[in-house]
């Protein structure tokens, strides 16, 4: 395992944080806005499971700061998928900030940090293949759609 970055990263406009605990209550609210909300456990244990990974000496998803607000969550954590190691593409975004470029600049560092650790490992996004902004992101950085699976549209950027 190549060594993760935990000090924050940075991009052009965004400060991308390591998840932690203390991120709960926002978390909480984010997903509270999702058209199906899910409950509190779910969510505490989403975040739970997030933090892990970091725990772990993993490289796991950011908090996404712009400005002096947290934007979202998002990043790359390492997934099995169809029996082989892939890095997992994340985010979601406070709804006024959709649109806005957040998503897009912080999945173009997570796919430069996802290289520089394991290059060998193709990125993954499998959304809802309604989720229109979703796929249109994960197109605009690069990467192909493949068959649905399992109801949830696939797309795969190798290196």
């Amino acid at each position: 395992m190549t060594s993760s970055p935990v000090e924050p990263l940075t991009t052009q406009r965004l400060s991308l944080h390591r998840v932690t605990m203390d991120d709960l209550d926002d978390f909480l609210a984010l997903h509270a806005v999702e058209s199906k909300p899910r409950s509190v456990e779910v969510i505490t244990k989403l975040l739970q499971d997030f933090c892990a990974v970091w725990d772990a000496g993993e490289h796991g998803y950011w908090r996404i700061v712009l400005g002096d607000r947290t934007a979202g969550y998002g990043g790359v954590k390492p997934k099995t998928w169809r029996g082989r190691k892939v890095w997992n593409l994340y985010y979601r975004i406070w709804p006024e900030l959709q649109g806005k470029g957040v998503a897009t600049e912080m999945a173009r560092k997570a796919i430069s940090v996802a290289t520089q650790l394991h290059p060998d490992w193709p990125v993954l996004v499998e959304t809802r293949p309604d989720n229109v902004p979703s796929i249109r992101l994960a197109e605009s950085v690069g990467m192909t759609r493949h068959p649905d699976a399992d109801g949830w549209a696939v797309f795969l950027l190798e290196n």
